[in-house]
Formats: C-alpha cells, sequence, structure tokens
C-alpha cells in the first residue's frame, strides 16, 4: 500500500489529547439540595468516572480513537499499489479542430457537445480508472497525463476550445496508443469527434478504440482560396485570386465582399451549385504604400453553419525597391528597362569600376557582356546575372542565327513570357556546369544549345543566370516579352517569395530565427484594439498559429504582417459527419457499480461518518459518555 499524503501522520500527534480529554476529571461545584436522596448517586457517578473505572469502560474511548483514525487514513490518501498496475487506464481524445466549431440546429457547437459527452466520462475517474487526455487539431498533444483526479480532468477539458486548424485524428490515435503502451490491465481508447476518419484506425496493440461522434450534416459555403500577386507590368497593383465552395445539397447564392485595410473595394454576387467551386479575379488591387499595413480581406455574405471558413484573410506586402547593379559599358535598352520598373533602384557602373565590394551592397548584379577576373561561383555570395559574355561560354563556335526550340514555360524566369517568332542574329555557345551543390537547368534552348541558362545553390542562395544572347543582335527589345523575361529572372535572383510565406494555413509552423517575434493573438480589420506584445521567442522556435487572422511577425528587417487561414475542404465539408451517438458511454470497470471504483481513501471517510453517527445515537441512548 502506498499513502499519497505523507503528511497526514502528523495529525498523530491529537491522539494523547483525545485520551487526555476523555481521562479528564469534572470539576464539581458545591450545591445545597433538600435531600440525602441525591447523595448516592454523585457517589456512583464519582466512583464511575474516577480513573481505573474509566479504563474498564473503554468502549467510548475505543471508538472515538476508530473514528479519528479513520479521518487519518482518509487524509493519507493510501492506494493499493497492484490498483495502480493493474487498474482500468483509459485515454480521451477530444477533437480541436475548425470543424468542430460548426453550429447545431440547436444553437450548440460541435465542440460544445463533445465537451458535455466528455464531461460524463471524467466522473468516472478514480484510483481503479485512471485517465488522459489529448487534444488534435494541427498535431496531437497531451493535455493532462494519467491522474485519477477528476477535478484536474474537468478543469483541463474546459480550458480546451477549438481552433481553426485542420489535421489528421489518426495522429492522436497512435499517440494514446503510445501511451497506453506501457500500462497493464485494461486499456481504452475513447474520441469524441463529429467524424469517424476514413479509414477507420484498427485497434493497436490490442486496444479498443471507441468512437463518440456528435453533430448532424450541415450545408455549408467556404473560401477555399485567397491568394494575391503583383501583376508584372504593373507594379502598383495587384491580382487577388478567390475560390468559393459549395458543400451542400442545393444551390446556393451570396456575396463576398473585398476590403482592403478595412476599406471596401468591391462586392460580387456568387451563384455555387450544390458541390460546385467558382472561382473569382480581381485584377486591379493597389499595392500598398509605406503607411499601409497591406491586410486583404474576403468575406461571404452568408449565415451557415460554419463561420471560420467565411472570411479569408491575404497580405500585401509592402517591399522596398530592391537594389541593382548594372556593369555595362552602356546598353540603352537594360538601362531604359530597369530605370522603368518601379520594383527596382538600378545604379549603371563600368567594367573598370568593378569590385566584390560594391556588389556586395547590392541585392542583384547584371553584368552586360563582362565577366570579372577573380569571380568565382563556387564561392560566391551575391546573385549575378551574365548576359553574352559568362561564365558558361564553351570553347565552340558562335551560333549563327538560332532557333528557340525548347522553353520551360514552368520556370520562374519564363513566366508569361513569349519567345515564339524571335529573331536571332548570333548566340554564345553554353554548356551546363556540374558544381557539386548546384542546381542548374537551361530553361531556354535551341535543340542541343542551352540559351539560357540558370542554376541555384542547394540552400536556395546565391543564385545565377545567364543569357547567351546580345541584346542588341535581336530583336526581342522590341517585343513585349523582354520586359517581362528581364524582370522575372531579376525577381527570381532576388528571390522575392515573401507572398507565399506571409499566407500560411492554420496550424502550419513557422520557423523564426533568433531574434525573431510573432504576436500571441491574430488582429483583423474589425478589431481594432492594439497588438499584445509579442513574446520573445528563443532561437529556432517554431510559431504554430491555431486563429485566423492578421499576425505581427518582428523580423530583422521590420515588421510585416502573416495572414493566416484554414483553406481546407475536409473541414468546411460538414455534409460528412456521422450521426450522433445516443447511448452513454460506461466504462469496464473491476465492479459492475460506480460504488466499487472509489479510491480507498472515499470508503475510510464513508466509514469515519457512518461512526460518527453511531456514536452520537449511542450517547443520546445513555450507552457512551
Amino acid at each position: 500500500m502506498t499513502f499519497l499524503n505523507v503528511w497526514a501522520a502528523g495529525f498523530l500527534g491529537i491522539v494523547p489529547v483525545i485520551v487526555l480529554l476523555y481521562l479528564l476529571k469534572l470539576k464539581r461545584r458545591p450545591l445545597p439540595v433538600s435531600t440525602l436522596l441525591f447523595w448516592q448517586r454523585i457517589l456512583q457517578e464519582s466512583r464511575r468516572r474516577s480513573f481505573f473505572q474509566k479504563l474498564r469502560q473503554l468502549f467510548s474511548l475505543l471508538l472515538h480513537l476508530l473514528i479519528f483514525a479513520l479521518i487519518l487514513g482518509a487524509l493519507a490518501h493510501p492506494t493499493l499499489d497492484r490498483q495502480i498496475s493493474e487498474g482500468a487506464s483509459t485515454v480521451l481524445v477530444v477533437d480541436t479542430r475548425a470543424r468542430m466549431q460548426a453550429t447545431e440546429p440547436d444553437g450548440q457547437t460541435r465542440f460544445t457537445k463533445a465537451q458535455a459527452r466528455a464531461r460524463e466520462v471524467v466522473r468516472q475517474a478514480s484510483s481503479l480508472r485512471q485517465m488522459a487526455m489529448i487534444t488534435v487539431d494541427a498535431s496531437a498533444r497531451v493535455v493532462t497525463p494519467f491522474t485519477d483526479d477528476e477535478k484536474a480532468l474537468r478543469e483541463n477539458l474546459g480550458k480546451v476550445s477549438a481552433t481553426d486548424a485542420s489535421g489528421d485524428l489518426n495522429r492522436a490515435v497512435d499517440l494514446a496508443s503510445e501511451l497506453l503502451a506501457s500500462r497493464s490491465g485494461a486499456r481504452r481508447i475513447i474520441v469524441f469527434t463529429d467524424r469517424i476518419p476514413d479509414p477507420k484506425p484498427a485497434n493497436t496493440a490490442d486496444i479498443p478504440v471507441d468512437f463518440v461522434t456528435v453533430g448532424t450534416a450541415r450545408d455549408n459555403l467556404a473560401i477555399t482560396r485567397f491568394a494575391t500577386r503583383p501583376v508584372l507590368n504593373s507594379p502598383q497593383t495587384s491580382e487577388v485570386l478567390l475560390e468559393v465552395a459549395n458543400f451542400g445539397q442545393a444551390p446556393a447564392k451570396t456575396n463576398v465582399e473585398l476590403a482592403y485595410d478595412g476599406q471596401l473595394l468591391d462586392v460580387k454576387p456568387l451563384a455555387i451549385e450544390p458541390g460546385g467551386h467558382v472561382v473569382q479575379v480581381f485584377p486591379t488591387v493597389p499595392r500598398p504604400s509605406n503607411n499601409a499595413r497591406g491586410w486583404l480581406t474576403a468575406r461571404l455574405d452568408t449565415n451557415d453553419a460554419l463561420a471560420a471558413d467565411n472570411t479569408a484573410y491575404a497580405v500585401l506586402p509592402v517591399e522596398p525597391p530592391k537594389r541593382i547593379l548594372l556593369v555595362s559599358k552602356g546598353n540603352w535598352f537594360l538601362e531604359k528597362l530597369l530605370a522603368a520598373d518601379q520594383s527596382v533602384a538600378f545604379e549603371l557602373l563600368t567594367p573598370d569600376g568593378y569590385s566584390a565590394a560594391i556588389a556586395a551592397k547590392f541585392d542583384a548584379v547584371v553584368f552586360d557582356n563582362f565577366v570579372p577576373a577573380d569571380l568565382n561561383l563556387a564561392s560566391a555570395s551575391g546573385n549575378f546575372f551574365f548576359i553574352k559574355q559568362t561564365p558558361f561560354n564553351a570553347q565552340e563556335p558562335v551560333i549563327d542565327q538560332p532557333l528557340i526550340s525548347d522553353l520551360d514555360s514552368r520556370h520562374p524566369a519564363l513566366r508569361l513570357v513569349n519567345l515564339q517568332n524571335i529573331t536571332l542574329l548570333r548566340a554564345a555557345p553554353l554548356s551546363l556546369p556540374k558544381t557539386e551543390g548546384w542546381n542548374w537547368q537551361a530553361p531556354i534552348r535551341s535543340f542541343d544549345h542551352p540559351l539560357m541558362i540558370t542554376g541555384e545553390h542547394q540552400g536556395g542562395a546565391p543564385r545565377v543566370a545567364a543569357l547567351a544572347l546580345d541584346i542588341g543582335d535581336s530583336d526581342l527589345p522590341l517585343r513585349v516579352a523582354f520586359p517581362l523575361l528581364i524582370s522575372n529572372t531579376l525577381h527570381w535572383l532576388i528571390g522575392e517569395e515573401t507572398v507565399s510565406v506571409l499566407n500560411r494555413r492554420a496550424g502550419e509552423s513557422l520557423p523564426l530565427a533568433t531574434g525573431e517575434s510573432v504576436q500571441i493573438e491574430p488582429l483583423t480589420p474589425w478589431k481594432k484594439e492594439a497588438a499584445r506584445a509579442p513574446k520573445p521567442p528563443t532561437a529556432r522556435e517554431l510559431f504554430q498559429p491555431l486563429a485566423n487572422g492578421f499576425y505581427a511577425w518582428q523580423t530583422h528587417d521590420g515588421q510585416r504582417w502573416l495572414a493566416v487561414n484554414t483553406f481546407s475542404e475536409m473541414e468546411s465539408n460538414l455534409r460528412a459527419a456521422n450521426a450522433a451517438s445516443a447511448e452513454s458511454l460506461t466504462l469496464p470497470a473491476v465492479s459492475l457499480t460506480r460504488l466499487a471504483g472509489w479510491p480507498l481513501w472515499q470508503y475510510l471517510a464513508a466509514a469515519a461518518l457512518l461512526l460518527f453517527g453511531l456514536e452520537w445515537w449511542l450517547f443520546h441512548r445513555r450507552r457512551t459518555e
């Protein structure tokens, strides 16, 4: 037997006090009486209360000591070792994914119903039935380790809430199986959710898995995609892509409202067939200025079962112009092109004034018919764009009037670039390098001859591009493809991928560098209070947002905004729900009744209370003193 509250032994010092109170001699006070007949009874009482007479009648003393011993035993919280090792162990898995926020016809959410069902099971916790609790959203985490404390389980269950994240329920079942693997006795996993996963997890290591389902199938509209990108030929505007899905059995009509920094920009009506998707493009969204947040929101004017997927958030990043260095003896086309691109700020330098120290101050360097003599790509740390003369020139004759035979339109440098019917007088012969640790491609080819080579280090930086053409020896500057090709290549070299980084799904982790921080709670355009101070993270900490909205992200380059959305058809499709479980869930126990599941200290306390009532009855019947 194990005593969990050893400090209760300190109350043993009260035992002598109980004995002394029992042996305490009553002090008589003188009182005149009318007859001596009363003296006989007084003398009998005195004899009975003498020391030795009291020791002959120990029933009352032993009864009091027994009651105190039972109370002391209850305070010590004794537990049999075999009860800990052989009792029943149950893991409760509570689903906190976004779909659990769905409202049912009675006004309650699915999560509220799941909490109520879990609370019924928690009431059965005891030393014979220890329980642990796991929640699951984007990841599975242990909320409460194995315990028989019903109060702790109930309190932790009340602190849990549904999130906006999507996740895999089977991960939580696997984690529950790992928790139960080292425990003997009866083992069980109970999952509280609205939908049994398909495929249903099999019993792991002979551990039964029971599903308690809540909720009913509901119709729902949801925003499943919301993305932005700058218009290449107009840096001051952006394109916005919006996709809305109808997860219902009837056609639906709604309006979508597009707002920028809380100001309404556009409203479009939508009509969606059952199970259908509608895509809308907003092509004229202004890019944010330096004093704007760049918050872009889309809202569905509908009142359906799940509100979390009716609003979507996106960030239009405020990016300062990128610094470009053009090393050239003079190229009128390149100079005019770079001067017209408002997303870059370029400086012109002749080859005689070039140095590696100067190049290190720029985001990318364009070499026009010039290659530095001391350039070593294997150890270079900058981003370089070579035109005509490149480090990859082969010792072969110049290619006369090459034809473009292969074009990799999926490459970022060739996005929306059309090179059909381009006239090229000549091109320098290039050969793909085989530098270790680099990924080299030839997105433009003339049969076996690469006309353009791109390469990036395995870590993503630095990057290199080479074009085997002399711009003046072609009609490329007269085509729309020319500014697109140069702009795409420069932006690829710089690595502008901030839009994808700043827009993430709920539950998706964001690695933070040392000194970076993200605010704890999200903001929305309708939540005007100031953001809470960010919690300073440790080095390489991962930030995992579980609620939709905008988060202030403090980086080394200043503050950015992080947009978080659910964007999960699995969470938005509320038709895929199982019928609610109606039967009550009773855990397998050592005995058939709840009374048999009481811990030992409760039995002791109940016995003390029973004896205390018995002693009170005997005292009034003059059987004890």
